[in-house]
């Protein structure tokens, strides 16, 4: 278990609660059911200016340690991976992943990608698929 240690004014239950409610509110609907982690930490800090960008990365740590949100690692041959996050939780992402599709015009590159791996995710949650 990652402990965070609350050295700001807000509490580390604050910021990690604000961190698992941005990427749930952030996807789904007309947003790919994932996200890219660089921008929740960006926005996170700015919803709490004072704290320092490593208690955000704590927090997403600990919340994909204790399975409320998945981070999955796309390695790209320019080295530059790509982080991403989604709710840990095979029935919602399932109905991100169905709002999507309804509700997006078209998918774009970007989309392909997270929805190929939110269905990856959702296989390995329901038992079908080793990740």
């Amino acid at each position: 278990m990652t402990v965070i240690q609350d050295t700001g004014n807000a509490s580390a239950k604050e910021i990690y609660d604000t961190v698992v409610g941005f990427v749930e509110h952030n996807t789904g609907g007309v947003q790919p059911p994932l996200i890219n982690e660089p921008p929740v930490v960006a926005s996170v800090c700015r919803l709490f200016p004072d704290e320092h960008p490593s208690r955000i990365r704590s927090a997403i740590a600990a919340a994909t340690s204790r399975g409320d949100l998945f981070r999955y690692v796309r390695e790209r041959e320019d080295r530059r991976d790509q982080r991403f996050l989604g709710i840990d939780d095979a029935d919602v992402l399932e109905t991100k992943i169905t709002e999507y599709h309804e509700r997006s015009e078209r998918t774009t590159r970007y989309g392909a990608i997270c929805l190929q791996i939110a269905n990856g995710r959702v296989d390995h949650l329901r038992g079908g698929d080793d990740e």
